[in-house]
């Protein structure tokens, strides 16, 4: 993808009096904005009780081979996934009484963090789950772990194209089988948080065209509309990212939690990481939109109805096209 710029026009309006010198035509009202979501109510608040929520667990989605075999694709089941030649990659799917055959519903993929050598699908069920109970079909996805994925650029880019890829496919997956599990796939969110946040940020902007992936659904994107992370951006010391990410206007809109001035884990700062990705999306023709998490700080709460749900329900409300729903 390459970023386009184009010549801007001028338009010239004309302006014309009747004989007499009579009054200027009044101008005309800007079209109304969207309106903003209720305080209540279906996506915006809890309409369920978990026991009405259907959990399909550990469903898999992809299959690939063990590089090296020292990867795994979760922490827990790290000890037997450690020396096999493959990986199954797995997830897990909320569905809400809601989603039906003739009622799709949106649906948000949450995406673990652990710097791309830890975590599980099952530390972000209960995240899911505050989305699924508000009418969201919700899923968490395991994908590769790679040990000392920092001990050189090469084995960490690796590392983070891997574990992409594995993300994609996962979308892929669920748009694929979006009949089964009652999902609009022309409304789904990603949610990501740590290294999770950083797949977010990079399948908004990469998605079916990062280096080093593969599709393992024919025909099937994993574009999604809206991407959301806190404690990740896409600049990593290091790794030339200008090889790797090329943005333009068809890329995901994103909403970006980061610490300000400087993250308490990753070192990155609100000055030197976060504006620059802020920009590049921007300058691009895409959509960023940052929000700044206290200083020294990693990740935020991301849950429906938690402490920074305020910034989360107008993004999701306008990208999900909710109120059309």
């Amino acid at each position: 993808m390459k970023i386009r710029t184009g010549v801007a026009l001028l338009l010239a309006i004309a302006l014309s009096a009747c004989g007499g010198g009579g009054d200027a035509s009044p101008t005309p009202e800007p079209p109304p904005g969207p309106k903003p979501p209720p305080e209540t109510g279906l996506y915006v608040s809890p309409q369920y009780e978990s026991t009405q929520i259907a959990l399909y667990l550990d469903i898999p989605y992809s299959k690939r081979p063990n590089e090296g075999g020292v990867q795994y694709s979760s922490s827990l089941t790290k000890s037997v996934e450690i020396g096999s030649a493959e990986l199954t990659l797995e997830l897990d799917v909320a569905v809400p009484p809601n989603a039906t055959a003739s009622t799709p519903q949106p649906a948000v993929v949450w995406i673990h963090g652990g710097g791309f050598v830890g975590g599980s699908k099952e530390e972000r069920r209960d995240d899911a789950m505050s989305y699924a109970r508000a009418g969201y079909v919700a899923a968490t996805i395991n994908y590769r772990l790679t040990p000392d994925n920092q001990a050189n650029p090469a084995i960490r880019v690796r590392a983070i194209q891997q574990a992409t890829d594995d993300a994609m496919n996962a979308i892929r997956f669920l748009r694929a089988n979006a009949a089964t599990y009652h999902i609009d796939p022309n409304r789904i969110a990603t949610i990501g948080t740590s290294a999770g946040g950083g797949i977010s940020l990079i399948n908004a902007i990469e998605a079916d065209t990062l280096l080093g992936t593969v599709s393992d659904y024919s025909g099937v994107s994993a574009h999604v509309q809206a991407a959301i992370a806190t404690g990740a951006t896409l600049g990593e010391s290091g790794i030339d990212t200008n090889s790797l990410f090329h943005f333009d206007a068809s890329d995901s809109p994103v909403l970006l939690f980061h610490a300000k001035e400087t993250d308490s884990v990753t070192g990155a700062t609100w000055s030197g990481n976060v504006l620059p990705t802020q920009k590049a999306i921007v300058d691009a023709g895409g959509s960023c939109t940052v929000v700044a998490q206290g200083d020294m700080t990693h990740t935020v709460d991301l849950s429906l109805g938690g402490r920074w749900w305020p910034q989360l329900k107008p993004f999701l409300w306008e990208q999900l096209r909710l109120g059309a729903m």
